[in-house]
Parts: C-alpha cells; structure tokens; sequence
C-alpha cells in the first residue's frame, strides 16, 4: 500500500462546523467542533470557526501528514466566496485546498465512490447525486424560495391552511384549529406576525406538531405525503438528469423526515417505484467529513 495518505476534512453547516484528519480508510484520527459555519448567513463568523478548526487539524499529531483540505461549507455558492475563500486557506495554511458544498461533502461520505443519490431532508431540504465524476444537485432553494418537502415548507403550508380559513371567516379543519389554538393564532394578524417574527426553526418544528396529529387528521396527514412526493420527484428528476435511470442505484435518505417519519417516508417510497431506475433506499449515517478523500480523489488533483 505504500504510505497512508491523509487530508483534513471539514463540514461546515448551520449550527456547527466538524474537522477531522481523515485516512484512505475513511479512519478518523482527529476531530474538533468550532461554531456555526454557513458563510451565507454570516461569512465573518464563518470564516473564523472554520479557520479555527483547520488550525486544530494542523496542530494534531497528524497535521504534518496531511496533503489537503477537503472543505464541505454550507452557502459557499454565494457570490465570489468560493474562490476567495480557496485562496485565504490555501494561503494560510499552505496545503491545497478543494471547495465544496455541505450537501457535496456528505454525498461523497455515503457513496463512496458509487453512483447514486442522497437526499436530505430535515428543516430544509436539498436533493444531490452523482454519476462517476459528475455530480448535480436539485432542490436546496433555501426556505424562502422553496425547500419543498422540507419541515420547514411543511409547517408554512399548515400556516397557510389557517390563513385561508381564517380569511374564509370560518376555521373549517380540525388541523386548522389545534395550530390556532396551540400557537395562539386567533387571526390574520397573528398568523402574520408569527410568520415574520419567527425562526426558520421554529416553523420547522411546526412539522412535529403536524407529525403528532397525522395519526387521526387525514389533513396533518396529507401535508406528510405531500412533502414524501416532492422529495420523491426530485430524485426521479435526478436520476433522469444523471441518465441513471437503468441503473440499480441506492438512494440514501438522510434528515429528521426521510429517517423518523414514517408517513414522509412510505410515500417517498412509493412514489418512486415509477421509477425506471432499481433503486434501493438506503439509511446510512457517516459522518460528512469522512468523505473529504473520495471527494479530492475524484476532483482529479491527485
């Protein structure tokens, strides 16, 4: 085998950001957790906590060993970040950097080097998939252009239910009324007020409240099936994009809704049997950075 090759891995998401050293073996040797790292949200911020965790890398054991940086960051489309940000830490840090999307980094975790796709699906949504070298992504809009099939979109959708019954003047469904009576919504205002004063969080956690309630509202239900089919015509999209569709492909399901919700997750599943391609759904949980070496081998810098 020769020596062991070893790069840093780094997942930068909304809520934190994840270094590793990583091995060929996908081993981790070192991790380290800093603060939130979207740089759309805050790029400063970002900037800082993912610099920090790479010097942590560096400063292991094993950071003499490392050949590359392998980032995963959430936003990093936005504008010129991506090749700003590949020059500051190339420059800093003297290593080779490759830059990649949050979403890139964990489908080259699960996936390895298959072809297939992953979808996530948790308080937003984003659906991503690659053939060989190729690699295309639908959905991942961000919540205020759609993240269907999202908890997010879910709870803005039981949010505008209310509204439209409460602006027919009269709250006809039971789903209706338990989210006006659970959040206080009495009217339009309030259910507006709520909307603009929220988190993206906080109306996610509406899609539990809905969850809660599928058993015995065919309403609550509905709103479940609904997200399990975009979800599922995204991927059938996908897999069209990709010409995968006479392949056996796995398809991995990641996030709160594809894992935990079954109501999500059957229709999911059944919606995609019009699919031409074999697809297997699969759940596996590694850990996004662990994809930093499959990612920098098929990015062809080696």
């Amino acid at each position: 085998m020769g020596e062991k090759m070893y790069v840093i891995g780094l997942d930068a998401g909304g809520t934190k950001t994840h270094g590793a050293v990583i091995d060929q073996d996908q081993n981790i040797h070192f991790s380290i957790e800093t603060g939130p790292g979207n740089v759309a949200v805050d790029s400063e911020k970002a900037k800082e906590h993912i610099m920090a965790a790479i010097q942590a890398c560096i400063q292991s054991k094993y950071g003499s060993l490392c050949k590359a940086i392998v980032l995963g960051i959430a936003g990093i489309e936005k504008g010129h970040l991506k090749s700003e940000f590949k020059t500051l830490v190339e420059q800093h840090f003297q290593l080779p950097a490759l830059m990649l999307n949050d979403a890139e980094l964990a489908l080259y975790a699960v996936l390895e080097e298959e072809n297939g796709v992953l979808a996530i699906a948790g308080t937003g949504s984003v659906l991503i998939g690659k053939k060989h070298a190729t690699i295309k992504m639908v959905g991942g809009w961000g919540h205020l252009l759609g993240d269907e099939g999202s908890a997010y979109h879910i709870g803005i959708q039981a949010l505008k239910q209310l509204a439209s019954e409460i602006e027919q003047g009269t709250i006809q469904t039971k789903l209706a009324e338990a989210l006006a009576a659970q959040y206080q919504l009495p009217d339009a205002s309030a259910v507006k007020e709520f909307v603009y004063s929220s988190t993206k969080k906080e109306i996610a956690d509406i899609a539990l409240f809905v969850y809660r309630r599928a058993q015995d509202d065919t309403d609550a239900k509905k709103l479940l099936e609904q997200a399990g089919e975009e979800l599922a015509q995204q991927a059938i999209r996908l897999v069209k994009q990709l010409e995968l569709e006479t392949s056996s492909i796995p398809i991995i399901v990641k996030g709160s809704l594809l894992e935990k919700n079954e109501f999500v997750r059957h229709h999911f599943a059944e919606k995609l049997k019009q699919c031409s391609a074999d697809i297997s759904i699969v759940c596996k949980n590694r850990p996004a950075v662990t994809g930093a070496l499959h990612a920098w081998k098929n990015s062809n810098h080696h």
